[in-house]
């Protein structure tokens, strides 16, 4: 007996946390500097023939902050005003008797340029472009306490901004050591990365045993997937393609893409269908229906052409009337295309798009014969009703008759569930997730 779209399933207990922000503790470096000994004379000296003048003496500090070296920022924002330093005055006593004391010591750049944005009076500009391979876990942590605090200003894109910026910076190492951590960090670094040495992460992606234990234990510890950390990869490397091009695609961007795409044909057909995912998606912004259809045509290799059906259908261009997507993916040569293509009109119809009844669909569903076709649109229907009912969406992902498929697909809906609908138990917190 088939099930009907609303069945409800006993979800096992989940622990769930609240979020806070968890960094490791390294304390600020700081720097004590001392007059040496032949300015304290000149300064005794000076001091004793000003009190001589019963003339009130006032000492300032000369130093200035650390300065990091610093990068072109991801975005163009008004510069607040560089912070400067200065002691307070001391009368005449005050300075005979300090005069042989250190002085005060200075906060690391970072830090000041941090406490300017703190106060909600500017962008995070100045202090991202402070963040350096040696300083940004001791910033990380101070964020984490602003964060418990409830001192961090509204301010968009902020998270991403950090991390990218983390990933421009510390490349590889960094990548390294929060792949290893299992920090869900990790695919946020990417762009970064790709920005800041994209060779490097080129030889790393191409290197990548996405099947390892290392990359598995993240993907598990993080309620992460193949798929997705794949096209994280891949969208750092095609907006590296299409930087300084304003975002369109010419002969020149087509041509760079190919030639990406094709390397990774040869080498790992999954990450090049992965970056033709990710092309597809810029491609189709502006461009009609019919347009996107011989987009998708044009390529013959399954692995392509299942890459570009996909984005196609989820940028909503069938959306005016969802039941398209369907025919649309039925329409195709390749068989594996119209598996993703099922998937992805399956998962539109799921979501309600343009105030489709997903039960219309679920009977459709119910009347279908067992069958590849079946398991395919099974699929996209529950990741579509991941957010919109997780429990119909684990019972429709346990009706599919492949036993290792539907181990895969209830696997994944059980991730995206974990990650995108409850808390997490192991959240780190605003800059974390």
């Amino acid at each position: 007996m088939k099930k009907s779209w609303k069945v409800l399933v006993w979800i096992g207990p989940i622990i769930v946390g609240i979020p806070l922000l968890y960094f490791s503790t390294n304390p600020d470096k700081e720097t004590v500097i001392i007059h040496p000994k032949r300015e304290f004379i000149l300064k005794t000296e000076k001091l004793i023939a000003d009190l001589s003048k019963k003339n009130p003496v006032d000492k300032k500090s000369n130093f200035q902050s650390i300065d990091y070296n610093q990068t072109e920022p991801t975005l163009v924002i008004t510069e607040v005003e560089k912070l400067s330093y200065q002691e307070p005055a001391y009368d005449i006593s005050q300075s005979l008797e300090s005069s042989t004391q250190p002085d005060l010591p200075i906060e690391p750049a970072w830090k000041q340029k941090l406490d300017v944005f703190l106060k909600g009076n500017t962008s995070p500009k100045e202090f991202l472009n402070s963040l350096t391979a040696n300083n940004w876990k001791e910033a990380r942590d101070a964020l984490a306490l602003a964060y418990e605090k409830e001192m961090l200003p509204p301010n968009k894109n902020f998270q991403e901004r950090f991390w990218m910026k983390v990933g421009e910076i510390g490349g590889e190492e960094v990548a390294n050591e929060l792949l290893k951590d299992g920090d869900p960090a990790f695919s946020k670094i990417l762009k970064g990365w790709a920005k800041g040495d994209p060779q490097e992460m080129f030889d790393y992606y191409a290197d990548l045993d996405l099947t390892s234990p290392k990359v598995q234990n993240y993907l598990d510890k993080t309620h992460s997937r193949e798929i997705p950390l794949m096209d994280q990869f891949s969208s750092g490397m095609i907006d590296e393609i299409l930087r300084g091009s304003d975002g369109k695609i010419g002969n020149t961007q087509v041509e760079s893409a190919n030639d990406l795409i094709d390397h990774f044909l040869e080498k790992d057909k999954k990450k090049a269908e992965s970056l033709m995912r990710e092309f597809t998606e810029r491609v189709t912004k502006g461009r009609d229906k019919d347009t996107l259809k011989r987009w998708v045509s044009g390529y013959k290799e399954p692995e392509l052409q299942a890459g570009t059906a996909q984005r196609v259908i989820e940028s909503g261009v069938f959306d005016q009337n969802p039941l398209e997507a369907v025919e649309f993916a039925n329409s195709l040569e390749s068989t594996k295309a119209k598996r993703s293509a099922l998937s992805s009109a399956y998962a539109r119809l799921a979501g309600g798009v343009n105030g489709h009844d997903p039960n219309i669909t679920a009977t459709e569903l119910n009347e279908m014969e067992d069958g590849w076709q079946r398991d395919f649109a099974l699929n996209g229907f529950a990741h579509g009703l991941v957010h919109r009912d997780p429990e119909a969406a684990i019972q429709w992902a346990n009706s599919i008759s492949n036993e290792g498929f539907r181990k895969v697909v209830t696997k994944n809906v059980t991730k995206r569930i974990n990650a995108e609908v409850l808390p997490r138990s192991n959240s780190q917190g605003a800059i974390k997730n």
